[in-house]
């Protein structure tokens, strides 16, 4: 399931999205371990079956 935070940073406020899982979460055909994202820009993601390969640079 994706799982949104909300946090602000510096006075400005982010949505943190992940999955909780340990999946990868997907947005555009780009997958991503965590998003990071202003609020005002409201995306949104989509859990995959990959799962996050954990020590990978």
């Amino acid at each position: 399931m994706i799982i949104k935070e909300q946090l602000q940073i510096n006075g400005r406020e982010f949505i943190k999205t992940v999955s909780d899982a340990g999946l990868q979460i997907e947005r555009d055909g780009v997958r991503y371990s965590e998003a990071l994202d202003p609020a005002e820009f409201g995306r949104t993601y989509t859990e995959t079956d990959m799962p996050i390969e954990e020590g990978k640079e």
